[in-house]
């Protein structure tokens, strides 16, 4: 009796995880597409988490693999999970393959990086600029404090600086820059810069888009990001310097959303830019512990999402990029090779 109680218990139990698992299967089947057509605050965000929903799909066909291949309801289960593995790896998989705007050789490494408003710890967040050796370093959320800070940190390698008056965006360059400035739009503030880089202007545009953490600011977000298209176009499109030296443009900084995003795809597509993480990796920027953000400890071990981005025009070919240590921001330094 005993015996039979036990395999009573394990069969029941065996049975729920299988309703568990179907259930896992079809949520993770709703996320994979529904994203493709979700455009509204809060559904939009689910967006950002395409490699999670490929990582469930690829867990789920495992089981079911462990569990038997026995009885048509497992087996058009597993059908269905190796089906959302093939689906969202289309979506993940292009980052890590070879692109036709990869390229050898060295002109400039650029670098942004969101050191957090409240993130004050000056040598650390210079050690760290320091260690990727860059040429031209964009910083989000900096203060006036935080420019004069890196600024006396960083003269002997970055003696250029330029902090825009609004927005919270600072430049640190090797090279002189040309008719630094701000542009306020309707939605928020940009840095704008020409950088000589070698007798080769180059615009440089970063901007950090607001967080979209309630309806209103997800609007405001999405509202500056069409700003910054249609900015973006008319700058490669009109500027007469730009046209003169093939359009050469660096877009960066904090767009808080990931590649997976329509409003994203909506950015590239209108204008041509090119993410330098294409054929190096999705390189995920966000979210890092810091003793100054209180995430709870699963969100910073488990959650992270690409939403810092470096964008580039056609004529520039993209040698290496890749994010380094965090300096108690909860964000990652993103860096890249560019090639003229």
């Amino acid at each position: 009796m005993r015996g039979k109680s036990i395999i009573a218990a394990c069969t029941a139990i065996a049975q729920t995880l299988k309703i568990l698992l179907y259930g896992l299967l079809i949520l993770t089947g709703i996320l994979s597409v529904g994203i493709l057509f979700w455009r509204s605050y809060p559904l939009e965000l689910l967006c950002n988490f395409r490699v999670y929903y490929l990582l469930l799909a690829i867990g789920i066909a495992i089981a079911l693999m462990i569990y038997s291949l026995k009885g048509w309801r497992v087996r058009l289960g597993l059908y269905l999970a190796l089906a959302l593995v093939a689906f969202n790896s289309m979506w993940i998989l292009p980052w890590y393959l070879p692109h036709t705007q990869q390229g050898w050789g060295y002109s400039m490494r650029v670098m942004t990086f969101n050191i957090n408003i409240n993130n004050q710890e000056w040598d650390a967040i210079a050690d760290a600029v320091r260690r990727v050796k860059p040429d031209v370093a964009t910083i989000m959320e900096s203060s006036v404090e935080a420019k004069e800070a890196l600024r006396s940190r960083l003269a002997n390698q970055l003696p250029f600086v330029y902090r825009a008056s609004g927005g919270g965006l600072t430049i640190l360059s090797r090279f002189p820059l040309v008719l630094p400035q701000s542009k306020t739009f309707k939605n928020g503030t940009v840095l704008m810069t020409f950088l000589r880089v070698n007798h080769h202007l180059v615009h440089l545009i970063a901007a950090h888009p607001i967080v979209p953490i309630k309806p209103s600011l997800f609007q405001r977000r999405n509202g500056f990001l069409a700003e910054l298209t249609g900015y973006v176009q008319q700058q490669l499109a009109q500027d007469p310097i730009a046209t003169e030296l093939k359009k050469s443009l660096i877009f960066l900084g904090d767009f808080n959303l990931t590649p997976w995003s329509p409003y994203y795809g909506r950015l590239i597509r209108a204008t041509g830019l090119h993410n330098t993480r294409l054929g190096f990796g999705i390189e995920p920027s966000w979210i890092e512990a810091a003793t100054h953000v209180h995430y709870p400890g699963w969100m910073t071990a488990i959650m992270k999402i690409p939403i810092d981005h470096i964008l580039v025009s056609s004529d520039m070919k993209v040698a290496d990029c890749k994010t380094a240590q965090a300096a108690n921001s909860d964000h990652r330094i993103l860096w890249s090779d560019l090639v003229f």
